[in-house]
């Protein structure tokens, strides 16, 4: 069962960190090739509601296999608490970044992404100016926290792959 448990953790880190880098060099530059500004939010919307809900199930998949790999490495004799082993160090700095790449995500997702598509619906309807400058700066906030979490969500790909590695993550301090 631990295989399976650690191919889930596997695939539900694909679907987390996939969607990030297609969103930031594929969907996002695409999207301002669409002129009708009507047509580009209603497109920016609708994928940003459906990346939301397939992050968020991913999110929920990976603590739980990720709890669940903590209690195979129980399992396998290893005091993942004692703090004279890599383990535990890789394993702060992974939850660390871990940390960093959801409050990222739910900082953008939550506050800056659905306040820009605001501001840029009022500068549609209205010809707003103001509102329009003012979503011109949040979409560079924005560009900076969907950064912060995919360079996060690389450093917790590379901070699992050292953990995988018990011949490396196994040793002591």
């Amino acid at each position: 069962m631990e295989h399976v448990n650690l191919w889930l953790h596997l695939v539900a880190a694909t679907v987390w960190v996939g969607p990030q880098f297609f969103l930031f060099l594929a969907t996002m530059p695409s999207l301002r090739a669409i002129e009708d500004r009507e047509t580009r939010l209603r497109v920016l919307r609708v994928t940003t509601r459906r990346f939301g809900w397939m992050a968020l199930a991913a999110l929920v998949v990976l603590v739980a296999t990720g709890v669940e790999n903590l209690r195979d490495a129980r399992k396998d004799g290893f005091d993942i608490y004692n703090g004279d082993f890599r383990y535990v160090w890789v394993f702060t700095a992974k939850m660390g970044l871990l940390t960093l790449a959801v409050f990222a995500t739910a900082l953008h997702a939550l506050v800056i992404g659905p306040r820009q598509l605001r501001l840029q619906e009022q500068a549609l309807a209205a010809d707003n100016a103001g509102a329009a400058a003012d979503a011109a700066r949040l979409r560079k906030l924005s560009a900076i926290m969907a950064s912060v979490a995919l360079l996060a969500s690389l450093g917790i790909l590379f901070a699992a792959a050292l953990l995988a590695d018990h011949s490396y993550s196994f040793q002591r301090v």
